[in-house]
């Protein structure tokens, strides 16, 4: 029980291992990720992005489609302030719950919004993580494109990442695990703390350096099943 109330805290993160060669941007640009578990597909993930002239990432919105076609949910993101942080705001468009991060008056806030009640909100503050890197949403990846060859030698970056559906933040290490045979290199998340560790699962993922963005992702999805459990995906980038 205790490993599942887990998983559920950090669902979220499983949406947030995206992004694309900034050498593609030369106008606004569309990809699509193919969820699958236990070999069926359960959902398809549509990207958009909006970069500027020299190909930085602006604004992101992603829909999470089901295989009726249904839209399940929304992310919007805007990388204006923050390439590993954006603002951004997540809709369950079966429940109407929502959640996200925003900055106001200089301060950071994740916020939700649980369907029918008022809004929660919940001020950041990292000055005890001072030496980590503040992650959400899609933000992650951004941040990895240009950091490779420097993770590469440091082997793990800690990072704090914010879970706004859960009003809460964790410590996790984003770990280099080496080169694979295609010339992939192969990454994994996983929470800082042992003990948490036992009760949680890891993320891992492969990114392509010649096209410059991830190819492959294992792990814990933010969408949910039709019951409401949280799934485990696998999921191809195109």
């Amino acid at each position: 029980m205790r490993r599942l109330r887990f998983v559920e805290k950090v669902s979220f993160l499983g949406g947030a291992l995206l992004f694309v060669s900034s050498a593609a941007f030369a106008k606004p640009m569309s990809f699509v990720g193919v969820a699958k578990e236990g070999g069926k597909l359960v959902y398809t993930e549509n990207h958009l992005l909006d970069v500027d002239d020299e190909g930085r990432v602006q604004t992101a919105v992603t829909n999470y489609v089901g295989v009726d076609g249904e839209v399940l949910g929304t992310l919007t993101s805007n990388f204006q302030q923050s390439l590993s942080l954006p603002e951004h705001l997540f809709v369950d468009k079966r429940t109407q719950n929502q959640y996200g991060v925003r900055r106001e008056g200089g301060k950071l806030f994740m916020f939700r919004t649980i369907a029918g009640k008022e809004e929660e909100t919940k001020e950041v503050d990292a000055k005890s993580d001072a030496d980590r890197l503040l992650v959400g949403g899609q933000g992650f990846n951004y941040y990895l494109k240009d950091e490779v060859e420097n993770l590469k030698k440091k082997r793990k970056q800690p990072i704090l990442f914010l879970i706004p559906g859960d009003l809460s933040t964790y410590r996790f290490v984003l770990e280099y695990l080496g080169e694979n045979a295609d010339k992939t290199t192969s990454y994994r998340v996983h929470i800082e703390s042992w003990w948490l560790r036992l009760f949680a699962p890891s993320l891992e993922f492969n990114y392509d350096a010649q096209l410059g963005r991830i190819v492959s992702y294992q792990g814990i999805s933010n969408i949910k099943s039709e019951s409401g459990k949280t799934m485990n995906v696998s999921i191809e980038y195109h």
